[in-house]
């Protein structure tokens, strides 16, 4: 007996379902199948080509794409499914860096916002605007509202380009708060981390100086399936490690392996860090045909050039300046970066870092203040950037006694730095002394969840935990028990 013909409708509906479960290449056949045979009822395998479009990195493609099926679905009379794709248009816009396009899309979703609006929809539009808003330079408010929007009782979007809470640890890290941002990823107990969840916590760990973390996390990724998006991602972990490795070798045949990857993906002004990671591993393995510096620069710009971005544009000039020794780049990225610390107190370790790396270029090596520096960006969660700059120091130092100086300096800020706790043992994990200490310090389950960027009612299973970790039947003995376990603050 011959097989049924498989419908456009059924591949449509295929497609769907492979997305939902993560199998992106048989969404993207069903998907082109339905497409081909020129009918697809409701714009189901478009949106799954959209969706695809994006995760591939091409982010204003995909924009483009939802922004026609919106237009089939208002002709089509789907009022709430065309206002659904106009929306998605704009958050992906606003991950581009396209804050005029981003703004025109939210604002014709809201026009047409139905009345009553699906909960989902609502949800999908105010993270939309957050996103735009930190692009604006409000980011610290904006990934507030994104860990907010995670904690929403509402079914993930499978068609969104992220989930709410990956973009909230994705805004604020681009804001310089990477150990919010590294908590806020932490996976809700029951749940399993996504593909993208993972990356982006490597490549915090990586940041933060836990390669062991972020290798690990590396390998696990491997045997999945990523498109371009997450690879980048990928990418810049792995070249991150190679070159803390101090293997040039090892760093050459890594960029082989991920330059493909970079090449054609959209410069995302959220994810500059990691572009930036990527320009420095091509300045060291002399790849003069991926010319990195200048998509950062272009993306910075087409974003309004939010301060945050910026600086970290600037920030990784000047890396770029340190790997080629040239002493004159290193201090035309520490101007800028000193003026735009004025107003933002954030910046200031950057800033006095980039300084002292120009100076030290400059063979104007000051064991103090050279001390200072490495010490601030260690406490800030730098301690690779913090050895590096002490090395190089040591390196150009005049005086015996100046060296012997900055050696210590080294050796003072070389702390055991072994894996993250993991939650379930009788240790504490990272993210329950984050919140212990809190409740040490008299804040309620509402304000440890605002400090931390996560929601009250996670706070309440974290402090559960901790009960039950350290047999406390009452919060004063909960707290007695914190005291002891935690130590003086």
């Amino acid at each position: 007996m011959t097989a049924p013909a498989v419908t456009e409708a059924g591949d449509a509906a295929r497609a769907e379902q492979a997305w939902a479960r993560g199998d992106a290449l048989a969404a993207i056949d069903a998907a082109d199948r339905a497409l081909a045979g020129g009918e697809d009822p409701g714009a189901r395998a478009a949106g799954v080509a959209a969706a695809a479009g994006a995760a591939d990195g091409a982010l204003l493609d995909a924009a483009g794409r939802w922004r026609a099926i919106s237009a089939v679905l208002d002709t089509d009379g789907a009022q709430a499914a065309a206002v659904w794709a106009t929306a998605r248009a704009a958050l992906l816009r606003a991950l581009a860096g396209d804050v005029a396009g981003g703004t025109a899309d939210l604002a014709d979703a809201r026009d047409r916002l139905p009345d009553p609006a699906p909960r989902g929809l609502t949800v999908l539009v105010d993270g939309s605007a957050a996103a735009l808003d930190a692009l604006r330079g409000a980011v610290e408010p904006a990934a507030r509202r994104l860990a907010g929007l995670a904690a929403a009782t509402v079914p993930p979007d499978a068609l969104a380009p992220e989930q709410w809470g990956e973009l909230a640890a994705t805004v604020a890290a681009a804001g310089g708060h990477e150990r919010a941002a590294r908590a806020m990823l932490e996976p809700v107990p029951g749940t399993l981390p996504t593909t993208r969840q993972r990356l982006l916590a490597a490549w915090l760990d990586l940041r933060s100086g836990r390669l062991s973390d972020a290798r690990e996390a590396l390998a696990d990724v491997g045997g999945t399936a990523v498109l371009r998006r997450n690879a980048v991602l990928a990418a810049a972990v792995g070249v991150g490690l190679a070159r803390r490795g101090s293997d040039p070798a090892a760093l050459a045949v890594t960029w082989d392996r991920v330059a493909p990857v970079v090449a054609g993906a959209d410069v995302e002004p959220f994810l500059i860090d990691a572009w930036g990671e990527l320009s420095v591993a091509a300045a060291l393995v002399g790849d003069p045909s991926a010319d990195l510096p200048g998509a950062i620069a272009a993306a910075v710009a087409a974003a309004g050039s939010p301060w945050w971005a910026e600086a970290s544009r600037l920030w990784w000039a000047l890396e770029r300046a340190v790997v080629a020794d040239d002493a004159a780049a290193a201090r035309a990225a520490a101007g800028p970066l000193a003026a735009l610390a004025v107003d933002q107190p954030l910046l200031r370790v950057r800033a006095q870092a980039a300084a002292v790396w120009a100076a030290v270029l400059d063979g104007d090596v000051d064991a103090t203040a050279v001390d200072a520096v490495a010490t601030a960006l260690d406490r800030a969660g730098r301690p690779w950037e913090a050895a590096a700059l002490c090395r190089e120091a040591t390196a150009r130092a005049g005086a015996p006694a100046v060296a012997r100086a900055l050696m210590e300096t080294g050796r003072r800020l070389r702390p055991a730095r072994g894996p993250r706790r993991a939650a379930g043992s009788d240790e504490l994990s990272d993210r329950e002394r984050e919140v212990g200490a809190l409740v040490v310090d008299g804040l309620t389950h509402k304000e440890i969840g605002a400090r931390l960027y996560i929601s009250p009612k996670t706070v309440e299973q974290h402090v559960a935990r901790l009960r039950q970790k350290l047999a406390a039947a009452t919060r004063a003995d909960l707290v007695a028990a914190l005291r002891s376990r935690l130590g003086p603050a």
